[in-house]
């Protein structure tokens, strides 16, 4: 047993240099990056540093990079798109390229942003999926006897995904002497997700009521959220089933309209070649 605790503790500590030697390579470019951007006077206000916090807590890359990093990566896909195209301008001599050069620098300034973007809405759609199930296994430990911790650590050790790594920092820093308010309070602004909120906010507002209080509203939030889902999964199938409307309406009425007119067309001919 302990041989394995040593081998567990071993592995971590070898994910956590591979993660600081990765950090370490990513910022060897920070210094310089951030040097050239004040030589044009380049000035981060408060709010900007904010939004793109905001932008990699949500894109659940907050261990991995920082303000600074994304700064690097805008800076070095600018200014590596647009070099390429000033080659291939001055190369090929083609006065486009020097507008699609200016064009393709804005896009790569633009392009971590938009990937941070894309990251957090996924991240957030994955969350939802993940709720209903993960909120009805902490009820279930709760109510076998386990306090709201012990049965936090319980489910985020049995299950994967994007929500079991965010309860896994909970617990986190409860261990090392954070409340389990201000744990839970983390975990919403991290997730930034409305469900997760609402789960939050009940579950610290019944804390001090004991297990007791918090089983029934970890049971009454896991009824809410299943009903939540299955009223999203409903709308979804009606939004879908008029969607599918028009183009089976498309597709059916020609061959509806051939089959009942038809022959009626095929009467009158035969009435008015007789006639004739």
């Amino acid at each position: 047993m302990e041989a394995s605790s040593i081998k567990k503790r071993l592995a971590v500590e070898e994910e956590v240099l591979i993660e600081e030697e990765r950090r370490f390579t990513i910022r060897k470019a920070t210094p310089a990056v951030m040097r050239m951007l004040s030589l044009v006077n380049f000035r981060l206000s408060i709010e900007r540093r904010e939004q793109l916090e905001t932008k990699i807590q949500m894109a659940g890359k907050a261990e991995k990079y920082r303000v600074e990093d994304i700064l690097t990566m805008k800076m070095i896909t600018a200014v590596g798109l647009m070099s390429y195209f000033l080659f291939l301008g001055v190369v090929g001599s083609s006065p486009m390229l020097f507008l699609v050069a200016m064009v393709t620098a804005l896009m790569g300034y633009i392009l971590p942003e938009h990937w941070l973007k894309i990251l957090g809405s996924k991240r957030k759609d994955q969350i939802k999926k993940e709720l209903p199930y993960v909120i009805n296994a902490i009820a279930i430990m709760s109510e076998a006897g386990l306090n709201l911790v012990p049965a936090i650590k319980e489910v985020a050790d049995k299950k994967k995904g994007v929500l079991a790594d965010e309860l896994q920092m909970v617990i986190r820093d409860v261990s090392v002497g954070v409340s389990q308010v201000t744990a839970l309070e983390r975990l919403a602004e991290r997730c930034q997700v409305d469900e997760v909120n609402r789960f939050v906010s009940a579950v610290t507002q019944n804390l001090e009521r004991g297990a007791s209080g918090v089983t029934r509203v970890l049971r009454n939030q896991a009824s809410e959220v299943w009903q939540q889902r299955k009223k999203k999964a409903q709308e979804l199938g009606e939004k879908a089933s008029m969607k599918l409307f028009l183009p089976l309406l498309l597709l059916a009425f020609p061959a509806t309209a051939i089959f009942l007119l038809g022959p009626a067309i095929l009467g009158v001919m035969d009435f008015i070649l007789s006639m004739n």
